[in-house]
C-alpha cells in the first residue's frame, strides 16, 4: 500500500545465533532472521517490520518463556515472541555518561543476564522488565562485565576484575561484596560449561576453572570470537585476520583433545544440536567473497548457506530504479570523496530475487561502484567505479571496461579512474564525470560508442566533478565537490567541435553564482526546469538556467517560514541528496534524516528520522525515485529502505487503464488506496454507482491516492465506487473501478 517502508538489507553476515532446537535465531549485522530446519521457512526482519533499532549484537533464547533475546549494538533490547517484538530500552536510555556497550547475553528461566560495561542487568522477560542491575565498582568507577553463566545454583560472572560467582537467588546479588572472587588473574570474555566443567576464554586462550585456578587448555593462533557447549565438549570459534585466511572452528572435549573441527570464512557462534548436527554463523567482514549466513555442515568441506535474499552487502551508493527493477551501486567513498576500496560492485533485485555482480576482474582494479543506472531506451546498464572508470554491461550480460585511453587518470594517483557521475540525455549519449581529472572531467559516449573531446574546465583548477544532470537546454550541470561550487557547460549541440563550448562556474555570494557555500553535495532538475543544488549550508534554485552563462541569473536563496521564524531553505543544514517526485515535490537528505516538502518547498509533507521511521540512519547517501511505482529509495551508511510515496511520474496521456491497489479494497484496509495511470495532475473523482460524489482530488503527478472516507471522515459502505479521471484541459478522460468490502 500507499505509506508502506521496506527494507532491502543484507541478511549474509550472522554474528550471533540461538535456537530452541527446530528454529535458528539469528543476528546480522544489519536485521534479524529467523530459520525454521523442521519447514525449511526463513523470515526476515527489519525496522519496516517490528524490530526497534539496527545492529545487532547478540542474541539469547529463554526456554521456559519462549523469548529470544536480541541486544543491539547501542544497548537497546527488543524481546521477540516468535512474531512480535516487544522495546525494553531501558539501558540505552538510562542516564549516565559512559560506554554502555553490552558484551554478552545469557538467557536462563526467565531471565536475561546482559554483561554491559556499567554492570550486570537482569531482565524478567514474563513482566519484560529489568528486574535488577549489580554494579561492581573500582575506585568509584564501574568495572565491565563481559559473560555470565549459571552452573547449578550459582551465577558465574567474568567481569575486567576477573570471575566472580554468587546464589543465583541471593538476597544480596546487588552487593558486590557478597560475590565469592573465583579466579582474579585475568580477564575472561567467555564462559561456558561442559559436562560439569566449566571454562572460560580470554584474547587466544581457552582455560578450565577448577576451583579457584585456571589451567591453560589450548593458546591459539587466532582471536577466539565465543566459546559454545555441546555434548562432546567445547566449541572454539576463532576470527580469521586478513581477506586471504580463513577462521575456524575448533572442538576440544574435556581432556583438551581436538575431536572435530571447521575451516571456513568467518565463524561467528558454534551450535551443535542433539542429533548431531552443526550450524554456525558466518561472519565476514569481507562479504564480496562468498555466501556466508546460517549454515549447516553437510560434510568435512560443505557448509550449507541459509538466510535471506538481499543485496551482497548492506551499503548503497546509489539506486537506478523503475517499475520495480533495481539497479544498487555499493560503493564507495567517504564525505570528502576519498575512496573506500569497497569489492561488493552491484546487484540488481527483480520480481523478488536478487542477484549479485560482484565479481572482480583480475586484469582491472574495479571496485568502489558508487553510481549506477539502466538505461531504459537501449536495456544497458552503466555503473562508475570511483577507481577503475565506467562498466558498460548489455541485457545479454556481456561487460566492457573503459578507462584509459578514454577517461583522464586521477591527478594525484595516475593508476586510478575516479568516475563519478552519470547522465543519459534525449539523444541517448551518455555523459560522465570524472573527478580529479588530469585532463577533462566532463566526458561523453555517443550513442554509437564515439568518445569526443570537450574542453577542460579552467575555472574549476582541482577538477573535481561529481553528479551530473541535464537541463531542459540540453544543458551538462555538475556538483564539483571540495569548494569548487558547480559547473554548467554548453556543448552548443556539436559534440564534435569543442570550439564553440562555452561553461560557468558558479560559487558563493552574488555576482559569481550566488550560491549559499561553495561545498556542494547534490543536484537535480525539477519539473519546472529549475536546478536545485544542495550544499553544505542549505539550497540554491536556479529558476533560469538558460541564462547562467551569460551572467543573467544567479541562484535564489529561498527564504521559507519555520514557525515563527523566516529563514533560507535548509540553512546551515548539509544536503547530501535531492530528488524530485512526479508531482515536483523535493525529497531532501541530509545528516540528520529526510524531509518531503512541497513543490514551492513552503510546506514540510514528511520528516523521516531514525528515531521515527523505519530509516537505519540519519546520514542520508542518496534518494533516488522510481518514477513508476513512485517508491522513495532513500540509502543511508546503515542500509537501504523505501518509502511507497503519494506520488508518481505523470504523462502528457492517460494510461489504457487505471491501475488500483488493492482492489478489491478488503475488509478492516486502513491504508491508502492507490489509483495510478492518470495524465499528469489530473482532475479525480469518485462516486458512488449511482453517480453521487464521495471524494475528489487531483492527482499527484499520475497517481491519485484515496483514503476510503468520504468527505465527512466516514468510511465508504461495502459496494462498487467508480473513479473518474480528466487531465487539465478536459481533452483526456479515463475511468475505473473500486470494489470495497466493509
Amino acid at each position: 500500500g500507499v505509506e508502506m517502508w521496506r527494507s532491502f538489507l543484507s541478511y549474509n553476515q550472522v554474528n550471533s545465533v540461538a535456537t530452541d532446537g527446530t528454529t535458528f535465531y539469528a543476528g546480522t549485522s544489519s536485521g534479524f532472521f529467523t530459520y525454521n530446519r523442521a519447514d525449511g521457512a526463513i523470515t526476515s526482519y527489519s525496522k519496516a517490520n517490528g524490530m526497534s533499532d539496527i545492529g545487532l549484537s547478540h542474541v539469547a533464547y529463554d526456554k521456559l518463556t519462549g523469548y529470544t533475546v536480541l541486544a543491539y549494538r547501542n544497548s537497546n533490547i527488543d524481546l521477540f515472541n516468535g512474531t512480535s517484538f516487544t522495546n525494553i530500552p531501558e539501558i540505552v536510555l538510562s542516564s549516565g555518561s559512559g560506554n554502555k556497550a553490552i558484551n554478552g547475553v545469557m538467557a536462563h528461566e526467565g531471565r536475561a543476564y546482559l554483561s554491559t560495561n556499567l554492570g550486570l542487568v537482569i531482565l524478567n522477560l514474563n513482566k519484560k522488565e529489568v528486574k535488577e542491575t549489580i554494579h561492581f565498582y573500582d575506585n568509584s568507577v564501574d568495572v565491565p562485565f563481559f559473560a555470565t553463566m549459571i552452573d547449578g545454583s550459582f551465577l558465574y560472572a567474568s567481569t575486567e576484575k576477573g570471575l566472580y560467582r554468587i546464589d543465583v537467588n541471593s538476597p544480596s546479588i546487588q552487593f558486590q561484596a557478597q560475590w565469592e572472587a573465583v579466579n582474579t588473574t585475568r580477564m575472561y570474555h567467555y564462559l561456558a560449561k561442559v559436562n560439569g566443567e566449566i571454562y572460560a576464554a580470554e584474547a587466544d586462550s581457552l582455560f578450565k576453572i577448577i576451583g579457584t585456578n585456571a589451567t591453560l587448555v589450548e593458546k591459539l593462533t587466532y582471536p577466539i570470537k565465543q566459546i559454545d557447549a555441546c555434548s562432546r565438549g567445547i566449541w572454539v570459534s576463532t576470527a580469521r585476520t586478513t581477506p586471504t585466511e580463513n577462521g575456524r572452528g575448533l572442538l576440544l572435549n574435556n581432556n583438551g583433545e581436538h575431536i572435530d573441527s571447521i575451516i571456513t570464512v568467518s565463524p561467528s557462534q558454534i551450535l551443535e544440536l542433539a542429533n548431531g548436527e552443526v550450524w554456525f554463523g558466518d561472519n565476514s567482514r569481507y562479504p564480496y567473497i562468498s555466501n556466508h549466513g546460517l549454515r549447516k555442515r553437510t560434510s568435512a568441506t560443505v557448509f550449507e548457506p541459509y538466510f535471506p535474499s538481499g543485496p551482497i552487502t548492506t551499503t548503497s551508493f546509489d539506486v537506478s530504479a523503475y517499475n520495480g527493477e533495481l539497479w544498487v551501486a555499493h560503493g564507495g567513498k567517504n564525505e570528502i570523496w576519498n575512496t573506500l576500496k569497497y569489492r561488493s560492485n552491484f546487484s540488481q533485485y527483480k520480481d523478488g530475487t536478487w542477484r549479485n555482480y560482484s565479481w572482480v576482474d583480475d586484469n582491472q582494479d574495479v571496485q568502489d561502484f558508487i553510481r549506477i543506472i539502466k538505461d531504459q531506451n537501449t536495456n544497458k546498464v552503466y555503473a562508475a567505479s570511483y577507481i577503475g572508470g565506467l562498466l558498460e554491461m548489455a541485457s545479454d550480460g556481456s561487460w566492457k571496461i573503459f578507462n584509459e585511453g578514454y577517461l583522464s587518470n586521477y591527478i594525484a594517483n595516475p593508476g586510478i579512474y575516479q568516475l563519478s557521475g552519470l547522465a543519459v540525455d534525449e539523444a541517448g549519449n551518455l555523459w560522465m564525470t570524472n573527478y580529479g581529472a588530469s585532463g577533462t572531467e566532463l566526458v561523453v559516449k555517443t550513442r554509437d560508442g564515439q568518445w569526443p573531446a570537450l574542453r577542460a574546465i579552467s575555472s574549476n583548477p582541482r577538477h573535481t566533478a561529481a553528479d551530473v544532470i541535464i537541463d531542459d537546454y540540453d544543458q551538462k550541470w555538475f556538483i564539483a565537490p571540495g569548494g569548487e561550487g558547480v559547473v554548467v557547460y554548453n556543448d552548443n549541440g556539436t559534440l564534435d567541435q569543442s570550439a564553440d563550448d562555452r561553461y560557468f562556474a558558479l560559487r558563493k555570494g552574488k555576482g559569481v553564482g550566488n550560491l549559499p557555500d561553495n561545498t556542494t553535495s547534490s543536484i537535480a532538475k525539477d519539473k519546472d526546469g529549475a536546478i536545485w543544488i544542495g550544499t553544505a549550508s542549505g539550497i540554491g534554485i536556479i529558476n533560469c538556467p538558460d541564462q547562467v552563462i551569460d551572467r543573467q541569473c544567479e541562484a535564489e536563496l529561498r527564504v521559507v517560514q519555520a514557525d515563527q521564524f523566516a529563514d533560507y531553505l535548509f540553512s546551515n543544514q548539509a544536503i547530501n541528496a535531492i530528488a524530485v517526485d512526479g508531482a515536483n515535490r523535493k525529497w531532501i537528505g541530509t545528516r540528520t534524516g529526510v524531509w518531503l516538502i512541497s513543490a514551492d518547498a513552503k510546506e514540510t509533507i514528511y520528516r523521516f528520522t531514525a528515531e521515527n521511521s523505519p530509516l537505519p540512519s540519519n546520514i542520508i547517501e542518496r534518494i533516488n525515485i522510481d518514477p513508476v511505482t513512485g517508491d522513495v529509495y532513500i540509502s543511508t551508511d546503515l542500509g537501504l529502505v523505501s518509502f511507497r510515496s503519494t506520488a508518481t511520474e505523470g504523462k502528457t496521456e492517460n494510461e489504457e487503464e487505471l491501475y488500483i491497489y488493492p482492489n478489491p479494497v478488503p475488509s478492516g484496509f486502513g491504508g491508502m488506496i492507490a489509483i495510478r495511470g492518470f495524465a499528469e495532475n489530473s482532475d479525480v473523482r469518485i462516486t458512488d454507482i449511482a453517480g453521487q460524489l464521495v471524494y475528489r482530488t487531483k492527482a499527484l503527478g499520475g497517481q491519485a491516492v484515496w483514503n476510503g472516507k468520504d468527505y465527512t471522515g466516514k468510511k465508504a459502505q461495502s459496494g462498487v465506487y467508480l473513479v473518474f479521471g480528466v487531465n487539465k484541459d478536459g481533452s483526456q478522460k479515463i475511468t475505473g473501478k473500486i470494489i470495497v468490502h466493509e
